[in-house]
């Protein structure tokens, strides 16, 4: 085998992670990569130890930007991504040594377009493996499980073809990256295989943008647009999925309403796009139990009312 492999790491502040996510990249067992480091305006020395890692091994390219946020420095390692196979690793993660020799292996043998391995989540006191069960499936049984294992986006737990992204680029300006993205190259594939080795290390920071307090708001305001816009999108090109992500759609606006950082913008949001829902006239009806919590949230905008 000697397909190259695109490895796309955004970088922002993570000098104390990074070398181990660099090294854990350039150590592989498949050696055939090319990894593209994004400097996305890092003011600690992420940016330096990027450049030292390039003077030391000729597969690293640097790339430094001014602060854009992980979506645009994403989209700047994928202008320049000429692999066969891509691949992404988060600057504070870090892969086990036999990910990319295994997945693409898998790939391979299977004649797939892309591969999803399981992972760990890496706490500073204790581990936490998400294994997966071995199976193999086509677009649109991949797709109707989006809707029920939030797996399925993540974005580098996986190997994909290069060409499954051709003309596909992250969006800008939110939170969440892979709910937007991931699905768009699935639609593209046509064979995707699960396994159940391990192979990404998840690191689990409080000060990551996931789980900061102060990003609460705005990961809802994510949610209910990536959940619209991903209906939209699918059922577009896959019109046999309506009712699952018609009633994944509906089911979702619900449970978002009840989560304890919405706001009266999120409701008015979401009341907004239940209404846009509600007037396609190809709409699948909503099963009988939700008809009342979707009429409070169609006709109060009010946390106190709802409650």
């Amino acid at each position: 085998m000697n397909d190259l492999i695109s490895v796309i790491v955004p970088v922002y502040n993570v000098e104390t992670y990074l070398s181990i996510c660099i090294e854990s990249i350039l150590s592989q067992e498949y050696s055939q990569l090319e990894v593209i480091l994004i400097d996305d305006g890092s003011t600690d020395k992420s940016g330096r130890i990027c450049d030292e890692y390039a003077k030391k091994d000729n597969r690293i390219n640097v790339m430094h930007q001014s602060n854009s946020g992980a979506a645009a420095a994403k989209n700047a390692g994928l202008k320049i991504a000429s692999g066969t196979y891509l691949s992404f690793v988060d600057g504070d993660d870090f892969l086990e040594p036999n990910a990319y020799s295994h997945m693409l292996k898998t790939i391979k043998e299977q004649k797939a377009d892309v591969v999803q391995c399981s992972y760990r989540d890496v706490f500073k006191d204790h581990l936490v493996e998400h294994c997966l069960e071995k199976n193999t499936l086509n677009q649109i049984d991949f797709l109707t499980l989006f809707t029920v294992d939030w797996t399925c986006a993540l974005l580098w737990d996986k190997l994909y073809k290069r060409s499954l992204f051709d003309g596909v680029s992250f969006e800008t300006g939110h939170k969440i990256d892979d709910e937007y993205f991931t699905y768009r190259g699935i639609m593209n594939a046509k064979k995707i295989v699960r396994d159940n080795q391990i192979i990404y290390n998840y690191r689990k920071r409080a000060s990551s943008i996931m789980y900061s307090p102060s990003s609460a708001r705005q990961l809802i305001f994510d949610r209910i647009d990536y959940l619209s816009k991903r209906r939209k999108n699918v059922i577009a090109c896959f019109p046999q999925l309506r009712a699952v992500y018609d009633n994944h759609f509906l089911n979702m606006m619900i449970i978002l309403s009840r989560d304890n950082n919405v706001t009266e913008e999120h409701l008015k949001l979401i009341k907004m796009y239940l209404k846009e829902y509600f007037h396609d006239n190809q709409h699948t009806k909503p099963d009988y139990h939700l008809f009342i919590p979707l009429s409070k949230l169609l006709f109060f905008c009010s946390k106190r009312k709802l409650n």
